[in-house]
């Protein structure tokens, strides 16, 4: 029989051992079924989507990568399990298969008995086995939640401990240390003080949290939003919804939601829940924050977390009769726990940084080569060639690990975990590499760029999508120097300073 080069397709949804066990599980029937069709086994040709669910089609990079290869006509046979396996969505899995027939590759599904070439393109057991598929999955959805329903009824809870409480014999009981905590962030909100001003005197204090030894903003807001204190438990009040190939965590309308009144005992009393979170208490807090048009790009320069914006007390005068708030950058890591998590920086207004950015954007756009095209080729050669040398590196680790185990200088399970580990990164990088390579990234990342310099000129417009095509890193220090990664060429040696921005 004629040798054909395969591929094998491998996949769990979940990192659980009895799950990472079925991979070896998956592989030893397809290479069962290979070797019985006279095909030479090759490790080389598995594919591994590890802890990815089958109804996420885009977020599955080595499926992704198996396309690419048929369209390539690198191979000519793709074998796996089953076609939960493939996907678990009817229309993911209809169209994988028609990408692979439309370049004859052939699909082997070992469970079903599914062979594309005997079946041809009129047979419908694919589709059949596909909804089976598809259904199974929203049953399985269904039943746990309506087991997950049955068990809070019993009084059961389900999920992490709040703090506040443990858990015995799967219920919630009152930790009383820690409630009294709760008791006081509850009454320090209810005199008046802000998320900010209640976190930094917890951490002051030498008070951990639940799971991290310093408290966040965010996390002393969650603990007065949550209904779990006067007692409530909340089932089904967030859910997914699946949005361009992608699952999207969404927040359910309450009607949705099944509520547990008095489901376990309260920390603080109904009417105090109540007053904290009622709309009029919280609108005479409120502050509204400024647009960022840089978020995600402002790092911080000491711990690499996000810089946001934070409104200011001092106002100015934008118009007669009009007055705006100044806005300033901070570290989030020190806006959520201050000195505690990150230094302060020097006092650094967005507006600012927004037009400074705009003058370097705008000057290097004059200097900017006339054929971009070669600029961004030759960014993206350096980042290939530092691909390579790291694929280079880890395969020679892998050969050197081998090479340990033989001498018995390191045990299986030592060596099985890190060929694990090795085998990821490796697959990583590879999947990088395969993308960077692909001639429609140059072209497409020319246009973009070209577009965004066009958009530049109006300043007045939102430049979100502008600002990211073009940079892809703001570095901030604590006394306000910046260094900026742009998209398009290699970082300029040196930083760059704003004037009077402190």
């Amino acid at each position: 029989m004629e040798k054909q080069k395969y591929a094998v397709y491998v996949r769990v949804s979940t990192d659980k051992d009895e799950q990472i066990s079925s991979i070896e599980n998956q592989i030893d029937i397809c290479r069962n079924w290979l070797e019985r069709n006279g095909h030479e086994w090759d490790e080389d040709c598995i594919y591994k989507d590890e802890g990815i669910s089958g109804t996420l089609f885009l977020e599955r990079p080595a499926i992704q990568l198996i396309l690419e290869k048929a369209k390539k006509r690198e191979i000519h046979m793709v074998v796996f399990k089953s076609i939960s396996r493939l996907a678990r969505d009817m229309k993911d899995s209809l169209e994988i298969r028609e990408v692979f027939m439309a370049y004859n590759v052939r699909l082997i599904s070992i469970e079903e008995g599914y062979d594309s070439f005997k079946a041809g393109r009129n047979d419908i057991s694919f589709e059949i086995w596909s909804l089976f598929s598809a259904q199974y999955s929203r049953t399985l959805s269904a039943g746990v939640s309506a087991a997950l329903a049955a068990k809070v009824r019993r009084g059961g809870h389900i999920g992490k401990t709040p703090y506040g409480y443990d858990k015995e014999d799967g219920k919630l009981v009152v930790n009383e240390s820690e409630a009294e905590i709760v008791q006081k962030i509850y009454g320090w909100y209810g005199n008046g003080w802000g998320f900010k001003r209640i976190t930094r005197e917890l951490n002051d204090r030498g008070i951990p949290s639940k799971l991290n030894p310093k408290w966040q903003v965010t996390s002393v807001q969650r603990l007065i939003q949550n209904r779990i204190y006067c007692g409530d438990f909340i089932l089904n009040q967030y859910g997914t919804v699946k949005v361009g190939g992608r699952k999207k965590q969404i927040r359910n309308p309450e009607e949705q939601w099944l509520i547990f009144r008095d489901h376990h005992p309260p920390i603080v009393s109904r009417e105090t829940w109540e007053k904290a979170n009622s709309k009029k208490y919280k609108a005479t807090r409120r502050k509204i924050t400024s647009w960022n048009e840089l978020r995600g790009l402002m790092k911080c320069a000491v711990c690499g977390c996000n810089m946001v914006i934070l409104q200011g007390k001092r106002r100015r005068e934008v118009q007669p009769g009009q007055r705006k708030y100044f806005a300033y950058v901070k570290c989030s890591a020190y806006r959520r726990a201050g000195e505690h998590a990150c230094v302060n920086h020097v006092p650094i207004q967005y507006e600012e940084i927004r037009e400074l950015i705009i003058e370097r954007l705008s000057e290097t756009g004059k200097t900017l080569s006339m054929n971009l095209k070669s600029e961004i080729k030759k960014l993206k050669e350096e980042e290939i060639k530092i691909l390579n040398k790291k694929i280079e590196t880890m395969s020679e680790k892998k050969k050197s690990l081998v090479d340990l185990f033989l001498e018995k200088l390191i045990t299986k399970e030592e060596f099985e975990q890190k060929r694990i580990e090795l085998d990821r990164e490796l697959q990583h990088s590879e999947e990088e590499l395969f993308i960077l390579q692909r001639t429609e990234h140059v072209q497409q990342n020319e246009q973009n760029i070209k577009e965004a310099f066009v958009q530049l000129e109006n300043t007045d417009q939102d430049l979100y999508h502008v600002f990211n095509a073009l940079i892809e890193e703001i570095k901030i220090a604590q006394d306000g120097t910046m260094d900026i990664k742009y998209t398009f060429r290699q970082p300029v040696q040196g930083k760059m300073f704003s004037k009077g921005m402190h």
